[in-house]
């Protein structure tokens, strides 16, 4: 195994030259599954955003070092070398996941740098997520290779995304997951893999929420102003203290306050005046909230059916 550091100085010369093809799978062959539209409209949505952030706030809070995973550029590289992992095969060079491939694959999301995403990885090596292996057919090249830490952090956090759908259509439900079945972790993963580009639309298509999930603690900043809102997804006015929200998160009071700043800026919540100790959310945001979780169920029961194809 090689410091996180080493990675760095990987000779990309020996590495794949292009990524594998990101294009949008023929749509006539993918099976039914619901659609973001149909979630929006379901009665129980509330009930199954309620379930959702409280499941999200259970990985991440009071956990410093899992609530950065939920930042943006982090959490799609962990995604990424997921899915990589899940599609390698060492017959055949172009599915190896180097430093090279997963950091064009993840490049695709617009969400990191280049230098920042070999930065992320030897993160992820000193912290234990990731191993660099030499590679058996070409010991100048380094694979990739998630830890059973990271294979248990991904199951945390696949059993945490399909659990609204769960509330939604238990019937028939979606017990692979939920049982945290690790060949069908690997099967939902190979198939996500041919899905970047959908998984990049969709973060495109939701800014509000990609404000939050841009900034350090963001998107778990976002859950706790959406357990305010709870399941009447109601605009309240709500006590809030900056210093509790930053020591559950394990951020500063002053990142805390920056961001709902920008929020309140943006029209979508109201901070009083008096040190900022009330917040009341705006509709527009909780909208919005419901818009990308729509659409993240959406293609998580897709990415379901497809893996039930790999595994039945």
């Amino acid at each position: 195994m090689l410091a996180g550091n080493a990675l760095l100085t990987e000779d990309l010369s020996v590495c794949i030259s292009d990524p594998l093809p990101m294009s949008v799978p023929d749509l006539k062959h993918l099976p039914a599954y619901h659609s973001a539209d149909e979630i929006l409209a379901h009665p129980r949505l509330p009930a199954a955003r309620d379930a959702f952030v409280e499941a999200i706030l259970g990985l991440y809070e009071f956990d410093p070092a899992a609530n950065r995973l939920a930042e943006a550029g982090r959490g799609v590289l962990f995604i990424v070398i997921m899915c990589l992992h899940a599609r390698y095969d060492e017959a055949d060079r172009a599915t190896w996941p180097t430093l090279h491939l997963v950091t064009q694959s993840t490049m695709v999301h617009d969400v990191s740098s280049p230098r920042r995403i070999h930065s992320l990885i030897a993160q992820f090596v000193d912290a234990g997520y990731l191993e660099a292996r030499s590679s058996p057919r070409d010991r100048r090249v380094r694979i990739l290779t998630p830890t059973a830490k990271m294979l248990e952090q991904d199951q945390d956090w696949l059993v945490a995304q399909y659990l609204p759908l769960q509330i939604l259509f238990p019937k028939p439900g979606y017990a692979r997951i939920m049982k945290r079945d690790p060949s069908f972790q690997l099967a939902q993963r190979l198939v996500a893999s041919s899905f970047f580009a959908h998984g990049a639309q969709i973060m495109a298509g939701n800014p509000i929420v990609m404000q939050f999930m841009r900034r350090e603690a963001g998107i778990t900043i976002l859950m706790k102003l959406m357990q305010l809102v709870g399941r009447k997804g109601l605009a309240a006015r709500e006590e809030i203290f900056y210093s509790d929200i930053g020591k559950r998160l394990g951020v500063s009071r002053t990142q805390v306050r920056r961001i709902l700043q920008e929020a309140e800026g943006g029209g979508l919540l109201h901070l009083t005046k008096a040190g900022g100790r009330f917040v009341e959310i705006a509709p527009a945001l909780v909208q919005a909230f419901d818009r990308f979780l729509a659409d993240a169920m959406s293609g998580h029961d897709l990415l379901y059916r497809l893996g039930l194809r790999q595994v039945p």
